[in-house]
């Protein structure tokens, strides 16, 4: 690990020694460890070091509406979607708190558009700006402006596999294809492509959408397939992947867990989890009664795979986000629900398992932090 050299402190910081430093580090609350980065390159070096990262745990992050009379008829209300993460302090680790944008420069509010893996990807309304923001650590990217207005914007990042992001901006679609701007992180410019959806039409393909290691996962119906975009090549024709089960008349989603595409499918009773091997075929893998998930009522709506433990996942319940263990067809019993402030009801509508290291990592190291 590193040690810092050059700073005020750094007499009684070596004093320490690294494994010492690492095993205060880890105690503290997650937050204030991330935002501190921005204190001294010394000290970011040192709380962004590979081995400390391995030992910080993964973080529950979601994007929610507050309820209301318009999001129970399936509205947004609430005033548009906030974000949320569990808090790193003292016993409220599985409590749900509210990330304030305050933080951002004051260019008339900002509306949120998407999220992924902890980032959020927010617009100023009435302009074209687009930022690209980390709630937890404060820090934010104003982009530049694309050369044509969006009818879809989706953010794209894998803290697993890149600090890179991408913001693929969807601004025109023709029959089995679409014309789009895709700005990258790593070059900082919009790049206009067009992509073709593999002969599938583009009024099949849902709003239902994953990212995975350079590679964007859009549900469609009639057919129902799986259509992949490679965001790093979209001079190719996008593959279609054929679904197990239709998915028209129930809940159908995408994951990635232990490395492997996941298919989520929720009909009546069951809720159903398919893996796709090496020879690109579905294996049934799970098949649970909703009953056996559900937490006050029977409205269960599936969230998110366990990045690394397959039978694990999460779901929504009023007014939780609860992990169970498919294969034990329980709640676990090491991490069994996040939940808002008392009284508070506010419904996830997504969510993500993300590792700690992603928000000490380089992917907004540049831009502006208020600690």
């Amino acid at each position: 690990m590193a040690i810092l050299k050059s700073c005020s402190i750094d007499s009684e910081i070596a004093l320490i020694g690294d494994d010492l430093l690492s095993e205060i580090i880890v105690r503290l609350p997650f937050k204030s460890v991330a935002r501190s980065a921005c204190v001294s390159k010394d000290w970011r070096a040192a709380v962004s070091d590979d081995y400390l990262r391995r030992r910080l745990p993964l973080l529950m992050t979601t994007v929610y509406f507050p309820d209301d009379d318009a999001v129970a008829a399936g509205g947004g209300g609430g005033g548009g979607p906030r974000f949320a993460c569990a808090a790193s302090d003292g016993n409220d680790g599985h409590r749900l708190e509210d990330c304030d944008l305050g933080f951002l420069p004051e260019r008339g509010g900002v509306v949120v558009c998407d999220g992924c893996n902890g980032l959020l990807l927010c617009r100023s309304p009435g302009t074209p700006e687009f930022f690209v923001v980390d709630p937890v650590t404060r820090r934010w990217a104003a982009l530049p402006a694309p050369a044509k207005a969006a009818t879809l914007s989706v953010l794209a990042f894998d803290p697993s596999t890149s600090p890179d992001y991408r913001v693929v901006n969807f601004t025109g679609w023709r029959d089995r294809g679409a014309a789009v701007e895709v700005f990258s992180s790593a070059t900082w410019a919009w790049t206009a492509r067009d992509t073709e959806f593999g002969g599938v039409p583009a009024s099949s393909l849902s709003g239902s959408m994953h990212y995975h290691d350079g590679i964007l996962y859009i549900l469609g119906s009639e057919p129902d397939c799986l259509v992949s975009l490679n965001l790093a090549d979209f001079s190719s024709t996008a593959a279609v992947i054929d679904l197990p089960e239709p998915v028209d008349g129930g809940d159908a989603h995408v994951a990635h867990s232990g490395g492997r595409l996941h298919y989520i499918f929720r009909d009546g009773e069951l809720l159903k989890v398919w893996e796709l091997d090496d020879d690109d075929q579905w294996r049934p893998k799970h098949a649970v009664k909703v009953e056996h998930l559900a937490h006050g009522g029977d409205e269960v709506r599936f969230l998110a795979m366990h990045p690394e433990e397959e039978d694990v996942v999460y779901t929504w319940s009023p007014w939780k986000v609860v992990e169970h263990d498919l294969r034990r067809k329980t709640t676990t019993c090491h991490c069994q629900a996040w939940e808002f402030g008392e009284g508070e009801r506010n419904r996830v509508v997504k969510a993500w398992l993300v590792p700690s290291s992603c928000y000490l990592s380089d992917c907004l190291a540049h831009c502006p932090v208020k600690c």
